[in-house]
């Protein structure tokens, strides 16, 4: 696991993950090195509420924040975590924005789980995510942000797949070999 980590240093990546509990081990490592490493932590998450996201895997000290899309707030509340709610899960607009203030405030480097495409396109059509995700992924570039999106390939075509792909530096399957394929990669 730490020589997938070794390669991600830094770069954009795209986690292809169906219920992979490796998958999840990384995704964990991934935010808990950048809360270590004093880097704000946010989730961009469909679905699940906050406090589902907010699990040991960032020390409680961190910045943290999520952006919940498709839930609706519970009461539940942790002074030390930022949390914003879009409602809609197609309102790509509103979560925009959202998102784009998060990153114009946020002070020093940011960690972003985008928890996930598999998701997101269940609302939204293919290219609508696609010019979505062009525009997150130059904003993260700008930000210097470190950002990894969860995508289930085996509910999506193969076309779908290398579409989303494109707009990341990596791309890891680690049911694959090598596990991990970096744009720069021959």
């Amino acid at each position: 696991m730490q020589s997938v980590i070794d390669r991600l240093d830094g770069v954009t990546t795209l986690l292809l993950c169906g219920s992979c509990a490796r998958t999840d081990e990384l995704c964990g490592r991934l935010l808990a090195d950048g809360g270590a490493a004093g880097r704000t932590v946010l989730w961009v998450s469909f679905g699940q509420s906050p406090s589902e996201c907010l699990d040991d895997t960032v020390a409680a000290d961190a910045d943290r924040a999520v952006l919940a899309v498709g839930t609706t707030p519970t009461g539940e509340r942790d002074d030390d975590v930022t949390v914003e709610v879009i409602s809609t899960p197609s309102d790509l607009a509103a979560l925009g924005i959202k998102l784009s203030q998060f990153i114009a405030e946020t002070d020093g480097e940011l960690t972003v789980c985008f928890d996930s495409l598999t998701e997101l396109l269940g609302h939204v059509a293919v290219e609508t995510a696609y010019e979505f995700l062009h525009t997150v992924t130059r904003q993260c570039y700008l930000a210097d942000a470190r950002a990894h999106f969860h995508l289930d390939p085996t509910v999506h075509d193969a076309q779908t797949v290398a579409s989303i792909t494109s707009l990341c530096d990596a791309r890891v399957d680690l049911d694959s070999t090598p596990p991990v394929r970096a744009r720069n990669d021959r």
